[in-house]
């Protein structure tokens, strides 16, 4: 890995899992190396800041993602 890492912007089209809460259909919008990274990095950014109770990935359907222009 180089030390100077390139970030894109992505949009990740996620839902809620089903369970005993409130239910999210939705994207989250974040900056990621690569597609591998942006599940995960949405996942996190959720439980930051509107689900703090759901930061597990198992909590969260990934429906797509798709890459922003600039």
């Amino acid at each position: 890995m180089s030390l100077e890492q390139t970030f894109k912007k992505y949009r990740c089209h996620l839902r809620s899992a089903p369970g005993m809460w409130a239910t999210y259909d939705g994207h989250v919008d974040v900056y990621a190396p690569d597609e591998d990274e942006v599940f995960s990095r949405a996942v996190r950014e959720l439980a930051r800041t509107s689900f703090p109770d759901r930061p597990s990935l198992s909590s969260w359907v990934l429906e797509r993602i798709e890459l922003l222009a600039d």
